[in-house]
This record gives C-alpha cells, sequence and structure tokens, in this order.
C-alpha cells in the first residue's frame, strides 16, 4: 500500500522521505487538508511515467494524422514523413519567435 503523509510531515522530514522513497522505490503520497496533493516518486518510476506518455501522444499523434490523411483522401504519412514534417514547423516556430537561428 501506498504511504501518505500530510504535507507539514513531508517538510519536517522530508531529506529521510525522498531518501526513503529512493532506496525502497516506493512512492508516497503528500496530503494537504486529507486530499492526495503530489507524490514523491522515484527517479525509474518518473522515466517510466515519462515513457508511457510520450508512447501515447506518439499513438494519438500518429492516430490523428492517419485521420488527417483519410478525410483529404491522401495516403496515410510515415513515421519519417511525420518527424520532418514536425521538425520544420518546430523550426519556423523558432525562427518566427526568436529569428535565425
Amino acid at each position: 500500500m501506498t504511504r501518505r503523509v500530510s504535507s507539514r510531515e513531508a517538510r519536517s522530514h522530508f531529506a529521510e522521505l525522498t531518501d526513503r522513497v529512493r532506496y525502497t522505490g516506493e512512492p508516497v503520497i503528500v496530503e494537504k487538508q486529507g486530499q492526495p496533493f503530489v507524490a514523491v516518486v522515484s527517479i525509474d518510476d518518473l522515466d517510466a511515467l515519462e515513457h508511457v506518455r510520450r508512447e501515447r501522444a506518439a499513438g494519438e499523434f500518429t492516430r490523428l494524422a492517419a485521420q488527417a490523411a483519410r478525410e483529404v483522401q491522401g495516403p496515410e504519412p510515415s513515421e519519417e514523413e511525420i518527424v520532418e514534417a514536425v521538425r520544420r514547423t518546430r523550426e519556423a516556430l523558432y525562427r518566427e519567435r526568436y529569428g535565425a537561428a
């Protein structure tokens, strides 16, 4: 079961709390006024969460790209074409905001 502590306890014992999470890998939920406020997780858990988020975002992006291609009756773009389009868009936005690179 995930340990829960008050925000006051977390503040008072932050070093111990982070050491415990680091060495046991078990997350700790910090509560404020009895409600979950934040969670302290190991770096490995954070990396795993970020990986899942990236995978989910990539899947959603691919789904939307395929849907857009179907709507315009064109072929579904390849992953390389999508990556290149994103790169060009990012570069254009950068130039627009900050001038030439």
